[in-house]
């Protein structure tokens, strides 16, 4: 019992099947069974189905410190941790880093969690293994493998709206087999939503928005494949080569808010695709703990936006003239990274243990615009940086009950090309348009440093406080993009400087009660804001200072063998303190999660969750007219029912937003109503 109750602090399952089959060659920082701090989170795989968040970034809901960053202008969802947003928060798979080299971030809404053994959360002062820009953290999604000589699973699930054309059917399996000096795993996932249902509370107010039923244009499709292959020589090191393939077709919602000098945007993305190739391995030496763990990866992402000039998303016009054009075609992305690293680690003192790392990344961006009809296709910008990133780790253990983690890192980007094309401005180092106009480009250096004291004062309970400095080299976009010609470039922009200051502690009562609490403040130094320039247009420039400050509480109450009460509450204030009438966006002052899971009979459980968060700040509408809107704080409900026929095979059904509330995490995009859903697993 006592184990359950460390693992459901913040409204987790961590069922122990799931346990054995985590790729550990694809973590990072090393989360012990105890681990009290709740600036890293683990997530288990047991913990997505019980929540059924088949989209890795539905975990933002029940975890306390994050927050679900929802972008309807481009159909996009990403993490906000404690304040910090995606572009200072890496992705990893299995410790490689899959950002868009361009964008420097993710839309994980396109990434399913069947295939994931566990989704690894690090707040504030992430380990400096991780590498370059982890500003406000990290997110490490870390596979499965197998742990049999033959196993598997295969699951599909169904969910529907009242309205026509609001089904998504989603379908995977897990095969392995693990043998005596090898194992191999192929995964498989196929997710398809018709689209999406919003609320019978939803009135309409913009007429060219939705009107109600099925959201327009909200179509997405989502599959993957991916294979691992691994030497075992002996029962400690390990050789493995992952493959892995991702395509992705999303659509747009039409904006229907208030604003009616909103821009207005139909867009379609008919290519998100993704293709890695990674090798890892782990290789133990025999004395003082020696280990050398190495990763060599290529990563690929095809896109293409298609733009059009209306709802029928039939017609695409070009039209150049000063301060009035209109460019409706086809946007393509051709990016891609490769690299390596490598980490070394060991016992150096029977008190320490030191981790060395180092990672070298290329990030190539290759795009271009093309306009079929006009028979316009426009050159291929590219974009070119090298990126170093060192980090050394020790930790030293006074005794049993404290220890000590101090980490030092230094990254360096050289940008080594990049390149805009001019159809409607003068290229200044070659006096015409229309050519593709070279920028002058240059390398930053960035240091960060930690420092962390973890102490039990008995076996019931833990401390930390902990300090750190962490830095993020600006992105391709924010150097170079015009962003519609309404930005002024700044190859020259410095890295963003974050002082993270954080302490939590928990204490069990018992094996029925369990508390965690954790303070944090952060504050963000050159951060990159746009600035009003003489000639009108806007420029990033390091100019913004920002603080981040606030408190993280979870409970979880072990009332009988069959009865678990779970909940956690964030309070976080967000403030720009160069700007004191600038609001940051898309943050709410207050978020709250609480669960129940009944086990009614051996075989038959209940599991009712609750989601609330105060109000937001969001933008209302997209161009020049945009505005600054709060929308309505909510809370939603969701319940659900499962039935274990047998120990490998169960059948689920439920309901999700259960009395099909209305409401938003950015104006104009309503989120969905009601829906009903069931799911099918079988293990073996």
């Amino acid at each position: 019992m006592k184990k359950t109750l460390l693992c459901t602090a913040i409204g987790l399952a961590c069922l122990p099947a799931y346990a054995d089959n985590v790729f550990t060659l694809g973590q990072i920082e090393v989360i012990g069974e105890n681990s009290t701090d709740l600036s890293t989170v683990r997530i288990e795989q047991a913990d997505l189905q019980k929540n059924n968040q088949v989209y890795m970034s539905d975990v933002a809901k029940s975890i306390p410190g994050v927050f679900l960053d929802r972008s309807g202008a481009r159909n996009e969802h990403n993490l906000i941790l404690r304040g910090f947003t995606a572009n200072r928060v890496p992705v990893f798979i299995d410790g490689v880093p899959v950002y868009v080299p361009y964008d420097g971030n993710m839309d994980i809404g396109r990434f399913t969690t069947f295939d994931l053994s566990q989704i690894d959360i690090s707040k504030g002062a992430s380990s400096v293994l991780y590498g370059a820009n982890t500003l406000g953290g990290a997110v490490n999604l870390v596979t499965q493998k197998p742990t049999k000589e033959f196993e598997g699973s295969i699951g599909y699930g169904f969910s529907h709206g009242r309205s026509g054309g609001t089904g998504t059917n989603q379908t995977y399996f897990n095969l392995g087999t693990k043998q005596e000096r090898f194992y191999a795993q192929i995964s498989g996932s196929f997710l398809e939503k018709q689209g999406s249902q919003i609320s019978h509370h939803y009135q309409q107010v913009n007429p060219k928005g939705d009107n109600g039923g099925r959201a327009e244009n909200s179509m997405q499709r989502d599959k993957k494949l991916s294979l691992k292959m691994a030497f075992t020589p002996n029962s400690t090191d390990e050789y493995t080569l992952v493959l892995s393939t991702q395509e992705g077709n999303k659509q747009q919602p039409i904006y229907s808010g208030s604003n009616k000098n909103s821009q207005e945007r139909y867009w379609r993305w008919p290519e998100w695709d993704k293709d890695s190739i990674y090798f890892l391995s782990h290789t133990e030496f025999g004395m003082h703990n020696l280990y050398l763990n190495t990763k060599v990866f290529y990563d690929t992402f095809k896109n293409k936006m298609s733009s059009f000039d209306d709802g029928s998303f039939s017609k695409q016009t070009l039209k150049i003239q000063p301060k009035k054009s209109t460019k409706n075609g086809d946007s393509y992305y051709r990016d891609y990274s490769y690299g390596a690293g490598f980490e070394l680690g060991g016992n150096v003192t029977e008190k320490d243990l030191v981790k060395f790392s180092s990672t070298i990344k290329y990030d190539i961006h290759r795009g271009h615009n093309e306009y079929p009809k006009y028979n316009r296709f426009d050159p291929v910008e590219t974009d070119k940086d090298r990126t170093y990133s060192f980090g050394l780790e020790n930790t030293h253990s006074f005794n049993q009950q404290t220890k000590l983690i101090t980490g030092v890192s230094f990254d360096r980007r050289e940008a080594q090309r990049a390149e805009n094309y001019e159809d409607e401005n003068v290229c200044p180092s070659l006096g015409k348009s229309n050519v593709l106009c070279p920028f002058n480009v240059g390398n930053k250096n960035a240091f960060n440093y930690q420092v962390k004291l973890v102490h039990n004062f008995d076996q019931n309970d833990e401390f930390s406080v902990g300090f750190a400095k962490k830095t993020r080299l600006p992105t391709m976009k924010e150097r170079y993009s015009r962003k519609f010609n309404s930005v002024e470039p700044n190859p020259f922009l410095a890295p963003e400087v974050a002082y993270h200051y954080e302490t939590s502690y928990m204490r069990t009562f018992g094996d029925w009660l369990r508390l965690d609490g954790a303070l944090f403040y952060s504050e963000v130094k050159d951060a990159i804001e746009q600035i009003k320039q003489s000639s009108g247009l806007e420029k990033n420039m390091n100019y913004g200072k920002e603080v981040f400050k606030g408190v993280e509480l979870a409970t979880t109450v072990f009332a009988t063998d069959n009865l678990t009460f779970g909940a956690n509450y964030t309070y976080i204030r967000a403030k720009n303190k160069t700007n004191s009438s600038y609001i940051i966006r898309n943050i709410p002052q207050h978020k709250f999660f609480a669960y129940v899971d009944w086990k009614i009979v051996p075989n038959i459980s209940l599991y009712i969750s609750q989601e609330a968060e105060h109000g937001r700040y969001s933008t209302d509408g997209m161009g020049k007219k945009s505005r600054l809107v709060k929308v309505s704080g909510f809370g939603v409900t969701n319940t659900k029912v499962t039935y274990d026929v047998t120990k490998k095979f169960s059948v689920e059904a439920g309901v999700s937003n259960l009395f099909d509330k209305n409401y938003y995490y950015q104006a104009g995009y309503p989120e969905e109503g009601r829906l009903y859903f069931s799911n099918v697993r079988y293990q073996f």
